[in-house]
């Protein structure tokens, strides 16, 4: 896996619980830069207008918010699955990359040492990975 990948996936990892909030800062970036003058409230004459109407379908067609949902839905589900399935995987993913620990927090907690850390942390990439790209989550 290229490195630039391993780091996106990490980045929607660690940033998981602020998907929320990451989406509603794009929406308000896409409401802000549209110019909605007072005619704009009534459908402007030309198709490229700023138009309420326009800026909805904006927000609706932004690829940005459609991809973090996507994958926050993914996130989720496979959580859950861990969490029934693997609840020492499930804790060190969560630790890790929600709770934001350090590695010598881990150890204390888990007893996994450095090396078992890096490769539980390839692991978990590695299978995040798999399942964005399956989603269809762009970028993977």
């Amino acid at each position: 896996m290229k490195e630039n990948v391993y780091k996106k996936v990490e980045y929607y990892l660690y940033n998981y619980k602020d998907i929320d909030n990451i989406i509603e800062n794009i929406k308000e970036s896409v409401i802000w830069t549209v110019n909605i003058s007072g005619k704009a409230w009534l459908k402007g004459k030309t198709i490229d207008s700023n138009t309420v109407e326009n800026q909805a379908i904006r927000l609706a067609d932004n690829k940005k918010i459609y991809t973090l949902r996507k994958v926050k839905a993914v996130i989720s589900h496979y959580m859950k699955v861990f969490k029934e399935r693997n609840p020492k995987r499930y804790n060190f993913i969560k630790m890790k990359y929600f709770d934001k620990a350090n590695p010598l927090q881990i150890e204390k907690i888990l007893k996994y040492d450095n090396k078992q850390q890096k490769d539980i942390t390839d692991m978990v990439v590695s299978f995040f990975y798999r399942q964005f790209k399956k989603n269809n989550i762009g970028g993977m």
